[in-house]
């Protein structure tokens, strides 16, 4: 609950209004803030004396900078931070709705289906919180939120970093230490294990009203939580097992996250609260709206699932002249930029159109192509694929995607045949008795006639055991004949499926990165070549990544890989040939090309740590675009001119930039980005 702001507290904070007061602690003190759009964050600004801490700081910009790359549905974003001025301070989502704790203390515990509810979304939660390498290491359910919509993870970045700016002190002073492993309270450390256990801990709490290991305080309820078995009295007997395992005192004996999305899933979050929490959530709401002064919904605010960077460094490391003028305060871009004189041989001049806002949800503008025509443009969002005129700079249509299960990820369309698709993942369906279909980590595809936007085929790809798996991109040959789809994999590191769109008939499986898909594992690019005779598929896991080759007409037979020796965590995730396919660039966090024919890498365009997401060839094969994210000062957009390997870098959005792609008159570039307010956006260039 919001309460007034203090005498002697801030009334704004780098541009957010500060209108109340949400709570405080150790760390400092959290409030509500509305930007300039009317959209409401969590701040939380720290506390004066650990700000004084040059390590404290280093610190948070650290956990704060991982965090932005975390992603999920139950986790409320991290969407901008700062260290470097006199306060320091961190923004995230804002949901409507009371804690865990207050709604337990309210209104006691919760039957078993809003607890599995509660149990599930959690666990994916925590899932997405480890993949960007990170751990919560302090979970309570003062850090749970209970929106309207389902459970949400608050806290995830910062909830260690008392310790970190207090390595003297024992773990007897941590906040809610009787929700700690074992291991903690031992020797201070946390593992991946450390948050199940936490987490078994928070549900017990949630499904009895007290505590797992009894209400002592102090060293006795750390002594407990070594000592004691847990009092499960209370909990759900279907549920009791398995919360059990949780709060086993050896860390390998609980189950994994995956495990408990499996074991947890319900009917899904829907009205997934009791009446008494329905009602006090309306009254969150209703106050939130108040502050919003339009009556609207605030939630989730989009952002670019980043990799940390430090501000223009982004662009500055690909090696080009740093000849751009910042944004301007609407997040637009500049006029013009280029990377030296006008009359310089091989320098390409970008004049920036319009910014079109795709979405005010998560995950608008995710994934970007033209039509052959150049008419359309379409990006992905949640629920959704939106159509825009380049030409007017506008929307020009919403293609619903009701069935998918947050955001239509990856767009692409067909070169003839004038057809559109966009990849997914799929929910489980609870109804059916078909144990596939009620898997956790299905994925489809949906193909469209872009021109009468009428549905041709949805095609759907069976769960690869990964509850949290994606349709991470997806690709048409030439002759718009087959689609094929890229993501996670059963012991590899990705997985491609490729269909007939006429039939939607499944015609190849294929496995890149034989053996674990580590933690961020999945086949996340794929290129048909211009001539339809090769199948290329990026991927990676582990800081490894590499680039398969495949011959579409020899049944998909794998004919070369392409290896890198260091990628980003997430591999390649960008893949584009040239227009007579002798070469493919693609990004990697950095920006390989290589000869095709030859097999063998003939540039680097930019190294590893730049983070590049994305690449696109210009019509004509000359010119090569790359897409930049960056660390709260926002990336961009490079275009090199291939000839003379020189540069134009551009600024674009808070962010940067995500996908990005040229015209098919290569006339027109457009990337996908944010707003100043970190709505989802897809910004327009004109290039000559």
């Amino acid at each position: 609950m919001t309460t007034p702001l203090r005498a002697d507290d801030p009334r704004e904070v780098a541009g957010y209004r500060l209108v109340g007061r949400l709570g405080g602690g150790q760390l400092g003190t959290v409030f509500l803030g509305r930007s300039r759009s009317g959209r409401l964050v969590a701040v939380r600004v720290v506390a004066p004396q650990l700000a004084a801490d040059a390590e404290f700081r280093r610190r948070f910009c650290e956990l704060t900078a991982s965090a932005r790359t975390v992603s999920g549905f139950y986790t409320a974003q991290v969407v901008d931070a700062a260290a470097d001025g006199d306060v320091v301070w961190v923004a995230s989502a804002y949901f409507p709705g009371p804690s865990l704790r207050e709604a337990v203390a309210a209104h006691g515990p919760l039957p078993e289906e809003p607890l599995r509810a509660l149990g599930s979304g959690l666990a994916e939660a925590l899932a997405g919180v480890h993949a960007a390498g990170l751990l919560h290491g302090g979970l309570t359910p003062g850090d749970v939120i209970l929106a309207d919509d389902g459970p949400r993870l608050t806290d995830f970045a910062l909830a260690r970093l008392w310790e970190a700016a207090h390595p003297s002190r024992t773990v007897g002073a941590t906040p809610g230490g009787v929700f700690l492993a074992p291991e903690q309270v031992r020797t201070g450390a946390a593992v991946a294990a450390s948050d199940v256990f936490s987490l078994g801990a928070v549900l017990v709490y949630a499904a009895t009203g007290r505590n797992a290991f009894g209400d002592a305080g102090g060293s006795d309820a750390l002594l407990a939580v070594v000592t004691r078995e847990p009092d499960l009295t209370g909990v759900p007997q279907p549920l009791t097992s398995l919360i059990g395992a949780c709060l086993a005192k050896d860390p390998q004996a609980r189950p994994d996250l995956g495990e408990l999305v499996r074991g947890l899933a319900g009917p899904g979050p829907g009205d997934w609260l009791p009446p008494t929490l329905v009602e006090m959530v309306g009254e969150r709401k209703a106050e939130a709206d108040a502050h919003t002064g339009t009556g609207a919904q605030p939630g989730r605010l989009p952002r670019r699932a980043l990799l940390a960077a430090a501000g223009v460094a982004a662009l500055t490391a690909v090696g080009v002249p740093l000849a751009i003028r910042a944004a301007s305060d609407d997040g637009r871009q500049p006029a013009t930029a280029d990377s030296g004189s006008g009359s310089a041989a091989g320098v390409v001049k970008l004049t920036a159109g319009a910014l079109v806002e795709v979405g005010r949800e998560e995950g608008d503008g995710q994934g970007i192509g033209y039509s052959p025509d150049g008419r359309l443009l379409a990006t992905g969002g949640k629920n959704k694929v939106v159509l825009i005129d380049p030409a007017a700079g506008k929307q020009v249509g919403v293609l619903p995607v009701d069935r998918a299960l947050g955001t239509a990820a990856a767009v692409a369309f067909s070169r003839t045949g004038g057809l559109l698709a966009a990849g997914y993942s799929l929910p489980p369906d609870l109804r059916s008795r078909d144990d596939g279909e009620r898997a956790h980590g299905r994925a489809a595809v949906t193909v469209w006639d872009a021109a009468s936007r009428r549905e041709v085929v949805t095609v759907v790809a069976a769960s690869q055991g990964n509850p949290l798996g994606q349709a991470h991109a997806v690709a048409f040959s030439p002759d718009g004949r087959l689609v094929a789809l890229g993501r996670d994999g059963r012991d590899s590191i990705g997985t491609v499926l490729v269909w007939e769109v006429a039939s939607g008939k499944q015609v190849a499986s294929l496995v890149v990165g034989p053996g674990s898909n580590g933690t961020l594992g999945a086949a996340r690019s794929v290129a048909f070549s211009p001539d339809g005779r090769t199948l290329a598929v990026g991927y990676g896991t582990d800081l490894k990544g590499a680039v398969d080759l495949f011959d579409v007409s020899s049944s998909f037979a794998p004919t070369a890989t392409l290896a890198l020796d260091k990628t980003d965590p997430y591999g390649v995730t960008s893949l584009d040939f040239t227009p007579d396919g002798k070469t493919l660039a693609g990004s990697f966090g950095g920006l390989a090309v290589w000869d095709v024919p030859g097999r063998k890498l003939t540039a680097t365009l930019t190294g590893v740590d730049s983070h590049c997401q994305s690449v696109s060839f210009s019509p004509d094969g000359k010119l090569i675009a790359g897409a930049f994210s960056a660390y709260s000062q926002g990336g961009g957009v490079v275009v090199w001119n291939l000839a003379s390997r020189k540069g134009t870098p551009v600024r674009t959005g808070r962010s940067g930039g995500g996908q990005v792609a040229f015209g098919p008159d290569g006339r027109t570039l457009a990337a996908t980005t944010d707003t100043s307010e970190l709505l989802g956006a897809v910004q327009l260039w004109s290039v000559g």
